[in-house]
Order: structure tokens, then sequence, then C-alpha cells
């Protein structure tokens, strides 16, 4: 439920070649024991991988039948079993009987599978005299030890009439999914994510490169590809181990941050050179669609080079751009700046930029209306209360959301679980909670641009202020316990629809869950989120929705998302995009976010897990949280919220060329990759693993039949659609450059390209 799709995909295409490797065996069961919940697309993922069947233990919401058709969103259909004792059924060797008699009730053919193994248990040396011994004494069942895949073959040929069961397992009714480790060691999710987008953009330039005649760095792309894994594997992204497990984890990120940028640098390096110095930035886009995006470049200069910078233009077109840091020579010229600005850059391609030193035509700027401490673009007009930074969201006169406001909830949870003995929260920036503590406010301001607005606050939360009675007659005059420091900027862009936050929490309050809070005017009973490869419809208000004492683990209205989330009625809506953020709640109207979970233990009841402290997750350290606002008319359809949300999480690269001469070989701006229309997102582009072409991989966001094309840079000498282990399976037509394509609703696609 937490890594990316592509990530999937590439651990099952690791994970199977190594097992025909190493033991000549093509595995044709997903063996799901122990995961926490399963997305909605794995059906079409495991079946495009080769497997046959899938078994697994938690996210079932009905006990009966224990085998039936599990289907994905595109339709694809895999025979599953469900373990209803979980996957150490047959290992107390004394209880046969029992256990036999429960997995009887559950199955619908005379065939039953009782596994009979454990991470945390040695193998036993009598389970065969113990099945020697059941075969004497039961002339009406036969046990017989064997594989998985045995017993799905012997369920295959009674040829059942089996039920179908539809999207996302993820239920807690009969076997926990521990929602709440969404935002457990917070930092994990963070890194994972952020790693996940670098080397997806690695590939693609790499494999560009490898078709322009430059060798593609399969090994070492590998070795981080090894290390990303790592990092989704199901007992370290969701945080669940004690403090020294992720030792590891985090050397594994130095080595990712490390090697991965020198991969994308070797690239950029490439296409600088081949535009010489025709022009003075160039941007690349990593995304399959032209996009219009921030993008912020360093630049470097001699002494007496360049004393003012006013814009850029390209070709024709002249924008504006922000200085957002610089430094001089003594004669005044500059010596470094750092400047940002919106830059349109050709769907995964790259575009060039020369400096102005006056000022551009048609500049705009943003409307400051008359109204004190409000902002307003064409798309919408923001206001601030700087009483304590809190905003609210207008479009068309009405408010569509408003919010960012800090919640501090007790946590006397773990790390599978969140707990509060308190009903409410300790306390908000809004002033709700116990009457005790208190956010206060040291700074607040509003930068002002042509080409955006910053909105920065800065407060601290104190545990203790007194008095804390008679507040609004009494100023507070004494201030006690700091335990948090918080520093938030709300960006609003004159030409980007959507409103981005960073926000930065140095935190050293103990037993707290941190959760940014958006009250909105929408009153829908369900909302939309991005699982992987495509969309899934949740209920709100889940917060022990419809449960009972029956319940393995009550609903608690917590749910993982991928990049973004949809809360929406037939007129207006609001997308909360997220850089790592998973974590999310929907309930009275109001979209939550966590941000993190401060806990003391492994295991605060001694299920779950040993009582065992953990330090380190108690997050006594400072975290910057990124995560965006995109208000909007309609649905997430109409409004093309995935788009959106694919050009927060996947930025343009700016990078000043050389300054060296010679002639230039390519063009100012170019596509090397363009699919159309934009609802089918192209996740991975890379070589093919028997280096005979590339493979592209993309899907269909929004659940329509969608007819296509694909526009190469060159013309490519065959097309092949190939599975996600890159096997063949057939010729794809195409005309000079360009490849139509055909896809089905949320179908994942793969093509393999020889040039």
């Amino acid at each position: 439920m937490l890594p990316h799709g592509e990530t999937l995909i590439r651990e099952i295409l690791f994970g199977k070649k190594y097992a025909k490797q190493k033991f000549g065996v093509d595995v044709p069961v997903m063996w799901g024991a122990d995961s926490f919940g399963f997305n909605a697309q794995l059906p079409q993922v495991y079946k495009k991988a080769g497997y046959k069947y899938f078994a697994f233990r938690r996210g079932v919401d009905r006990a009966r039948p224990s085998e039936f058709w599990w289907e994905g969103l595109d339709g694809t259909r895999i025979l599953a079993h469900w373990m209803p004792l979980g996957y150490r059924a047959g290992m107390d060797l004394t209880a046969l009987e029992a256990t036999f008699n429960k997995l009887k009730e559950a199955a619908t053919t005379r065939h039953i599978l009782m596994p009979s193994g454990s991470g945390v248990t040695l193998p036993q040396p009598d389970t065969s005299r113990a099945v020697k011994k059941w075969n004497r004494t039961h002339h009406d069942s036969k046990m017989k030890i064997t594989s998985s895949a045995d017993f799905f073959k012997h369920v295959e040929g009674e040829n059942p009439e089996l039920e179908v069961r539809r999207g996302e397992l993820y239920s807690g009714k009969f076997s926990e999914v521990f929602p709440n480790t969404a935002s457990t060691r917070m930092w994990l999710k963070q890194e994972l994510r952020k790693y996940e987008s670098l080397i997806f953009a690695c590939e693609k330039w790499a494999s560009i490169a490898w078709i322009l005649g430059v060798p593609y760095p399969d090994e070492e792309l590998r070795e981080n590809w090894k290390k990303v894994l790592w990092g989704a594997f199901h007992d370290v992204v969701p945080g669940t181990g004690i403090d020294e497990a992720y030792i590891e984890a985090k050397d594994n990120f130095v080595f990712l941050q490390t090697h991965l940028p020198q991969i994308v640098d070797n690239f950029l390096s490439l296409i600088s050179q081949g535009l010489q110095n025709q022009d003075d930035i160039v941007v690349f886009n990593p995304l399959s669609w032209e996009v219009k995006n921030w993008v912020e470049a360093e630049l470097w200069f001699k002494s007496g080079q360049i004393k003012r910078i006013e814009g850029l233009k390209s070709g024709t077109e002249e924008i504006e751009l922000e200085i957002l840091e610089s430094t001089q020579y003594v004669d005044g010229s500059y010596q470094t700046v750092r400047v940002g600005f919106v830059a349109t850059v050709p769907a995964l391609g790259y575009r060039t930029y020369k400096i102005l030193r006056r000022n551009p035509r048609s500049a705009a700027s943003l409307k400051t209306p008359h109204r004190a401490n409000t902002i307003e673009n064409k798309f919408f007009r923001l206001k601030v209360d700087p009483s304590n930074g809190l905003m609210e969201v207008f479009q068309k006169g009405k408010q569509i959301v408003k919010g960012n406001d800090l919640v501090l909830d007790e946590e006397v949870g773990d790390l599978y679980y969140h707990r509060q003995n308190l009903v409410g929260p300790l306390k908000t920036e809004g002033d709700q909670g116990v009457k005790y503590g208190k956010f206060r406010m040291k700074s607040f301001r509003i930068d002002k641009t042509p080409l955006r607005q910053v909105v920065s606050v800065e407060s601290d939360y104190f545990a203790l202020r007194w008095p804390y009675r008679l507040v609004s007659k009494f100023r507070p005059l004494m201030w006690r316990h700091n335990y948090m420091s918080v520093s938030k900027k709300t960006i609003i862009y004159n030409d980007l629809p959507r409103i981005d936050f960073v926000t930065t929490v140095h935190n050293r309050h103990p037993q707290v869950r941190l959760r940014m809070k958006f009250p909105t005017g929408i009153d829908a009973p369900r909302y939309h989120a991005e699982t992987q490869f495509g969309v899934v419809s949740r209920p709100v208000d889940q917060f022990y929705a419809k449960s009972d004492d029956d319940w393995s683990e009550k609903p608690c209205g917590e749910y993982p998302s991928l990049h973004w989330i949809d809360y929406s009625d037939k007129d207006k809506g609001v997308s909360l995009l997220n850089r790592g953020l998973p974590a999310h709640e929907i309930r009275d109207g109001a979209i939550y976010l966590t941000l993190l979970r401060s806990v003391l233990m492994l295991s605060s009841d001694g299920e779950t897990g040993p009582a065992i402290p953990t330090p380190d997750a108690q997050e006594a350290k400072t975290y910057t949280f990124e995560y965006s606002l995109y208000p909007h008319q309609g649905n997430w359809k109409d409004a093309c919220s995935f788009k959106v949300a694919q050009e927060y999480c996947h930025l343009p690269t700016a990078r000043q060329l050389s300054a060296q001469k010679g002639k230039r070989r390519l063009p100012t701006q170019l596509s090397f990759v363009h699919l159309k229309p934009d609802n089918l997102i192209l996740v991975a582009m890379k070589r093919a693993e028997d280096g005979s072409g590339v493979v592209l991989r993309f899907f269909e966001t929004t659940g329509e039949d969608t007819r296509g094309e694909i526009e190469l840079f060159r013309e490519p000498k065959s097309v092949m659609s190939v599975n996600l282990l890159e096997e063949e399976e057939g010729d794809v037509r195409f005309t000079g450059k360009k490849i139509p394509v055909r896809v089905k609703p949320f179908e994942i696609v793969s093509l393999k390209i020889g040039f």
C-alpha cells in the first residue's frame, strides 16, 4: 500500500529472476502472507508478472469463502485464497483436528490449505510424523505435505463457482492491517518517495542517452534499485521494527543521495554539450506531457560578466524571474545567483532560456486586493489571518477550503497504532484543545514578487501559559515548556492553480501526533485517492464506523495514498497533494494530513510485538513537510487532479549551460517522448533487461477506454508488446515516429521499442 506501483513491479522482476537463476523455479504463487493490506491493482500486476494464484492473510471483509476471484480496477482476475487462521494455521501439531474443522468451514472445495510456517519459529522435525499419524487415523480425509501451487491446481480442477471480490483488500475485520503504520517513522516514507521519483527520472534520461549512443549505466542502476527496494520492503517502509533495524536503511538512502544525482548529472551534461553556449539555462521535464511549472536554477558567473538579471527569453517568449539568493563580486557583478521562474517545457524533454538584462515584455503580477492579507490570482482568492497564519480559499466568491491548521493530538500508541485518551486535540493553531497550552506567534510576513507571494509564519508551542483562565481578559504573563517550533510557508503563484506549503517542525514533544487540518464546505459520502496504477473511491467518516467488538481492528479512518487525494461534490472540490506523506483521513468535512507520530514503544500492549522502547521513533528531530492544495471546480476528472499531482511531485530540473564554444548539435527545445492524452501516465522508461531495446510503461488513470499516441524523437525499428517480466507478447503497429495505442480502463501497458 505504500511503495509506488513501479517499485512493486521491480520487486517482482528482481525476485522472479533470482528464483529462476538460483533454483530453476518460475514462482506461480504470490505469497502475501503478512503485508498490511493490498492495493486494488495487484491482480493486474500479478497476472502480468506471470503469477497464477494469490495467497494472503490480511485485508478481507468477509470470512467465507476462503477462495474467490480477486478482481482489479481493470477487470483482471486472479484466483485468491485467504488464510482464515493465518500463515501459522498448522504449526500446533496437537490441534490439527480443530484447525482442520475451522478451515473446512470456509473452504469452497474439498481441498484445504493449512499453512505451517512462521518467520519466528524453526521448522518442526515431527511434522512428517504428525501427517502420517493423521492419514492412519482419518479415512475420510488425507493430509499431504506439498506446495501452495499444488493446492491451487487441485482447487482449479474442481472448477468451482467462485464469488468475485473487487478493489483493494484493506479491511481490519478479521486480520489487522495496521493503517497507522502509514505515519510511523515518517522519514522512511519521505525518503522512499524521494528516491523512487529520482530513480525513475534517472532511468528515463539514461535511456534517452543510450539511444543517443551513450553506454547505459546498467550495473550502477541495478545497485541503486536494490537500495530502493530494500526501503520498500514490508517491514522497512512501515517502520515497525526496533530502532537498530533502520541503520542500514539510513545508509542506503545516503548511498542513493550520492549516486542517483550523479547519473542525472551525466545525462544533463551530455545534452548541455550538444547545446554548447547558445543559451544560458536549460530546463528538463521528466513527465510525458508539456509542463508549465515552477523551477529553480543555480547560476555562476565570472567577475564582471553579469550585473543585471531581469528575465528570461526562449524564442519569442519572454518571462519574468525571481532572484532567490545571490552573492556579488567587489565590482557589483553577480558571482552566484539562485533564480526561480515558471517554465513551459515540452513532454519528456527540455527547453533553453537566455538571460535578459532588461525587463521582459508582457510582464504580469499577482493581484494585491485592497483588503489586507489577501492574495488573488486568476484561479482563486486567499485570505490569511495574521494572528495565527491560518488561511481561507475562495473560488467564485465561495469558500472552498480553509485551515493549514496544525493539530497536536495526544499519542499513547505504538509503532502499529495511534491511541489517545483525550477526546479532542491537545491543541491546534486555531486554539482548540486543552486550555493550558497555546501556539505563540513569533513572526508573520508576506513577501511579494511579480511571480508569487510567500506567506511566512513562525511560532512556538508552549505546553503552559499563565494565566490560562479568562484569557480573553488577561494577557498571558508567563510562557513555559516550549516543546515545538514551527515554520510555515504558503506559496501562491501567479500562473499555477495550486497552493504549495512547506512546513518545518522542530519537535521536542514526546507522545504526540501532528496533523494538518483543512476544513472544507463539502458534504460528500466518498472521496477519491490515488493508488498504485489507478484511483480508488473510499468512504469518509470511518472512525469506528459500523464496527463492533468482533472486529480484529476497529476502523480508524486513516488510509494511505500515493501522490494525491480528492474530496469533491458535483460543483467543487479540493485535491491534497503530498511528497511522501501518505497518511490521511476525511472526517466531518475536514481533510487531515498526518505529519508524524511520536511513540515510545514498538508495541504498547505486547500483542503486536515485543514491548521494546524505540527512542528514535519519538521523532525528537527537525522535519520538513511538503504538500499542496489544488482547489477546483467539478470533480477530480474534470480538474485533472492526477496531472496536477504528477507535476507537483515530479518537478522540472534546471541547469546552467557551459561556456564552451562549438557548433550546436541539438535544437533549443525538444521532446523525446510525448504520450497523449494526459490520462495516460508514463511511469517507466528503461533499457530492456536483455539490452535489445527500451521499455516504456504507462497506465490509464481515469477508468476510461482511451485511444492514444506515443510520439518519439527518433523512428524506431520495432515495437513489441511485453508483460511486466519483459517477455514478448506480439508486434505493435507504428508509423514513422508515432505509435498508436488503445488502452483499456486502468490498464497497465508495457512496450519494448527497438532503435
